[in-house]
């Protein structure tokens, strides 16, 4: 029982090295071989050496670089048979203006409706203290 669990652990951890950038991948993979496959000290237990890799894993957890999701998916806008380019989130055409339907005259309703979500969250419920008794 002890054993799976062990190579569970083993298993997890391995995962999170995997992910670490180049410049920390030999060392962690040697930090890592060591400390399984170390014999047991006397006085130690298995369930410590279990608690000290929950521990190691954590911290992996925290440091390492999330996954990237291997998909290409993504936005693919064509105008008049061109592909637009996507840079950065944004549409831009060929001579790398931006290319928007809402502009300063024709505001996006989506970002309107953020806007007022924003304010109501952050307490700007209206602007009568600012008008006084008008």
């Amino acid at each position: 029982m002890a054993s799976n669990s062990l190579r569970q652990k083993y298993r997890e951890i391995a995962r999170l090295v995997q992910r670490l950038p180049e410049k920390q991948l030999d060392q962690s993979w040697k930090e890592l071989r060591q400390s399984f496959r170390k014999p047991l000290a006397e006085g130690e237990s298995i369930d410590s050496r279990l608690k000290a890799a929950d521990d190691r894993m954590s911290f992996l957890r925290m440091i390492t670089p999330k996954e990237r999701s291997a998909s290409l998916g993504g936005k693919w806008v064509y105008k008049d048979g061109e592909l637009l380019e996507n840079q950065d989130g944004t549409l831009r055409d060929s001579n790398g203006h931006v290319i928007s339907n809402w502009d300063g005259k024709n505001l996006d309703p989506e970002s309107i409706k953020r806007h007022n979500y924003q304010l109501k969250r952050a307490g700007f419920v209206n602007n009568a203290h600012a008008k006084g008794f008008f």
